[in-house]
C-alpha cells in the first residue's frame, strides 16, 4: 500500500477528521534513521490498512506542521484518532539501523 504524503493543506481534511485512524510520520531524506525507517512503514500500511491510514511529511517542506508536532526531531510517529495525537515512544532501546524496529511499531499499532 502507498503511504500518502501529508501536508498543511490536507492535514485536518484527511487525518484529522477522519473516521479512521492515521499512522504520521515525520522524517527527512537527510536523516538515515528516517530513510531506513521508510520501508519498514511500507510493510505496515499494507498489513494494517484496514485499521490505518499511513502517511508521511517531509519535515523539510512541512516546516508548519514539523513545529506543531515534531520539535524532538526525526524520526518522530503520531497516532491521529478522532482529532487527538497520541505520539508513538522513541524505544528505550532504538533499532541502530531505522530508530523505531518494524516489532515495536507492529506491536504499538495493534494493542493502540
Amino acid at each position: 500500500m502507498k503511504i500518502k504524503i501529508a501536508t498543511l493543506s490536507n492535514f485536518e481534511g484527511e487525518i484529522l477528521e477522519s473516521s479512521k485512524s492515521s499512522v504520521v510520520k515525520f522524517a527527512n531524506d537527510g536523516c538515515h534513521l528516517c530513510v531506513n525507517l521508510k520501508p519498514i512503514c511500507e510493510r505496515l500500511a499494507e498489513d494494517l490498512k484496514d485499521k490505518y491510514k499511513f502517511y508521511d511529511v517531509n519535515t523539510f517542506e512541512e516546516e508548519k506542521l514539523t513545529e506543531i508536532f515534531s520539535d524532538d526531531g526525526v524520526p518522530t510517529i503520531y497516532v491521529f484518532h478522532n482529532g487527538d495525537a497520541t505520539e508513538i515512544p522513541y524505544p528505550d532501546s532504538p533499532d541502530e539501523k531505522s530508530g523505531y524496529s518494524e516489532q515495536y511499531l507492529r506491536d504499538y499499532l495493534e494493542s493502540f
